[in-house]
C-alpha cells in the first residue's frame, strides 16, 4: 500500500518535472509551472500593465524579441520587433492556423471560413473571395461608389443629430456626439452591400443588439484564445467563468441572423443573375464545377468572419483618429486646409481625390497605426518545425505578433506615442510608407480587406471634416488614449462636441 502511494506520488513528480521543461532551443521566457504553464506570468503582467500587449510587450523587453510561453496545454510564441515579425510573416513553414476548441467551437466542430483556415482549403476559399470582391458590381455599383454613398449617409446622421440635439458652449452652436461606436453600422454596410446586397440602419433593433454581444464578446477574449480553448476540460466543468457558454451563445445569435439572410437569397436567387457575393456563392454550389472545399456552412462561415471582424478595425481605426484628432486640433486644421485647398466646399470628396491629398492619406495611416499599434496579428501555426531568429519553433506551436513592437517602436518611430500624420510626408510633400509599417500584415495572409478599409477611413474622415469641426465638449475632460483591452483593443466611450465649420 505504501509503496504503490509513493510510486504514484513519484509517477506525479516526474509528470509534474516533464511538463516544466522545455524543447531544446525554443525561444526564452519565462519559467513553465505545471499545467499553467507560464500563464500566472503573463497573467500578472497584463493585471499592472491593463494590456495583453503590454504584457508581452515587457516580456520582449526582458527575453528578447522572439518570447516563448506555454499556457495551458498552448505552446505561443510571441514576434516583437520588425526584423522577427517579417520573418514570421513570411515563412511558409508558419503559414498554418491554430487547432483546437476555440477556433473550431465558432464553426459548429470544423474549421470554415477565411480567418482560421490555412493550406489549400484556405487557398481556395480565398481566390474565389477575392476574385469575386475585385469584380464586385457585375454592371452595377463599383466599391468606391458603395463607399461614396455610405459616407454620406454618416454625413447625413451627424446633421440630422445637429438639428434634433443641439448644444451650446459659449455661444458656439454644435451638438455631442458619443464617437466610439459612430462608424461600426456604416464601416458595416460598404462590406455588407457587396457580401449580401444589403445595407443596415444604425436603428436596427436586431443588429444593435448583436453589435452590443459582439462588444462584450470582443472584450472577453483575446486573440490567443479564451480560457476553455487552453484548458479544454473547463467547458464541462465550468462553462461560464470560462467563457465557453458566452461564446457558444453569441456565434449561436450571430449564425442564426446570417442564416436567415441566406434562406432569403435562396429563395430569390436568379442563376445568371448574382447580385452579389452571396449569389456568385450560391450559383458555385450548383455548379458541375464544386469543389469539396466550398459548401453552405462555408458560405456562412465566411459571412461570419466578415460580418464579425471586417468592420472591426476599420471602425476602431476611425475611433483612435478621431479620438485623437480631439487632443490634436492642429492636425484636423492641416487636414482640413488640405480639403479645401483640394476639393473646396461645393461638392463632397470622392475616393478619385485620393491622388491629390497626401494629408488626408498620411491620417489615415497615422489613425490605423495608433490604432493596430496596439494589436495582434491573427495567430499563425508552425506547419511543421521551423526556427524564427535563430531559435526552434516545434510543429503545432502558436506564433503571434505584437503589432506594438514595429508600430510603436521608438527607436524607428522617434515619438511614437504622439499623433502625427506628417511622419508619413517626404520633404516633396509626397505620401512615403515605410517598410516598417506593417498594419495589414505581409506575404500571404496579408489582410484581403485592406483596400477597403482605407477607403472607408480616408473618405468618412473627410468627408467630416470638410464639414464639421470636432472638439473635446468644454464640460468633460480630454479623453484617454488607452482604450479597452479585448481581441483588439477598442477606444473607450467618449464625446466630442461637433460644430459646423464657418
Amino acid at each position: 500500500m505504501w509503496l504503490a502511494a509513493i510510486f504514484f506520488i513519484c509517477i506525479l513528480a516526474l509528470l509534474a518535472y516533464l511538463d516544466t521543461r522545455k524543447p531544446k532551443n525554443y525561444p526564452p521566457g519565462p519559467e513553465w509551472l505545471p499545467i499553467v504553464g507560464s500563464m500566472l506570468v503573463v497573467k500578472k503582467l497584463r493585471d499592472q500593465t491593463g494590456y495583453l500587449y503590454r504584457a508581452t510587450a515587457e516580456l520582449a523587453n526582458t527575453y528578447g524579441p522572439v518570447v516563448g510561453l506555454r499556457v495551458g496545454k498552448d505552446r505561443q510564441v510571441v514576434c516583437y520587433g520588425y526584423a522577427a515579425i517579417k520573418e514570421m510573416l513570411t515563412k511558409e513553414e508558419l503559414d498554418g492556423r491554430p487547432q483546437g476548441p476555440f477556433y473550431e467551437t465558432r464553426t459548429w466542430g470544423t474549421r470554415r471560413g477565411l480567418l482560421l483556415t490555412d493550406e489549400e482549403f484556405w487557398q481556395e476559399q480565398r481566390r474565389f473571395v477575392m476574385r469575386h470582391l475585385r469584380e464586385f458590381g457585375f454592371g452595377k455599383r463599383t466599391m468606391s461608389e458603395l463607399v461614396e454613398a455610405e459616407a454620406l449617409q454618416l454625413l447625413k446622421m451627424f446633421e440630422e443629430k445637429m438639428k434634433t440635439d443641439p448644444s451650446e458652449f459659449d455661444g458656439v452652436k454644435g451638438t455631442i456626439v458619443p464617437m466610439r461606436d459612430a462608424f461600426s453600422v456604416y464601416v458595416l454596410n460598404t462590406l455588407w452591400s457587396m457580401l449580401a446586397s444589403i445595407r443596415y440602419s444604425p436603428e436596427d433593433g436586431e443588429l444593435k443588439t448583436l453589435q452590443a454581444l459582439l462588444t462584450e464578446l470582443f472584450a472577453s477574449i483575446d486573440m490567443v484564445g479564451a480560457l476553455f480553448s487552453q484548458f479544454p476540460f473547463l467547458r464541462y466543468v465550468a462553462p461560464e467563468k470560462s467563457g465557453y457558454k458566452q461564446f457558444i451563445s453569441i456565434h449561436q445569435r450571430v449564425w442564426k441572423f446570417l442564416k436567415a439572410e441566406l434562406d432569403n437569397h435562396k429563395d430569390t436567387f436568379k442563376e445568371n443573375s448574382p447580385r452579389d457575393l452571396m449569389d456568385v456563392y450560391l450559383e458555385m454550389l450548383h455548379s458541375q464545377e464544386k469543389k469539396p472545399s466550398f459548401s453552405e456552412s462555408q458560405l456562412l462561415a465566411i459571412c461570419m468572419d466578415m460580418f464579425m471582424a471586417g468592420s472591426e478595425t476599420t471602425s476602431k481605426s476611425l475611433g483612435f483618429g478621431f479620438l485623437y484628432m480631439l487632443l490634436y486640433p492642429e492636425v484636423q486644421r492641416k487636414a482640413q486646409e488640405e480639403i479645401d485647398r483640394v476639393i473646396g466646399r461645393e461638392r463632397t470628396p470622392t475616393l478619385n481625390d485620393r491622388p491629390n491629398m497626401p494629408y488626408i492619406e498620411a491620417l489615415v495611416l497615422e489613425s490605423v497605426r495608433v490604432f493596430m499599434g496596439r494589436t495582434f496579428s491573427i495567430p499563425h501555426r508552425a506547419l511543421r518545425d521551423c526556427t524564427v531568429q535563430g531559435y526552434y519553433i516545434p510543429k503545432d506551436t502558436m506564433v503571434i505578433a505584437n503589432f506594438n513592437g514595429v508600430l510603436m517602436d521608438q527607436e524607428f518611430w522617434k515619438d511614437p506615442e504622439v499623433f502625427r500624420p506628417d511622419r508619413f510626408i517626404d520633404a516633396d510633400g509626397k505620401l512615403n510608407v515605410p517598410d516598417q509599417y506593417l498594419p495589414f500584415g505581409f506575404g500571404k495572409h496579408r489582410c484581403m480587406g485592406q483596400s477597403l478599409a482605407r477607403s472607408n477611413i480616408f473618405l468618412f474622415t473627410a468627408t467630416l471634416l470638410q464639414k464639421f469641426t470636432f472638439h473635446v465638449p468644454p464640460n468633460e475632460p480630454p479623453p484617454h488614449t488607452n482604450g479597452v483591452d479585448g481581441v483588439t483593443p477598442s477606444p473607450g466611450e467618449f464625446n466630442a462636441f461637433v460644430t459646423l465649420r464657418s
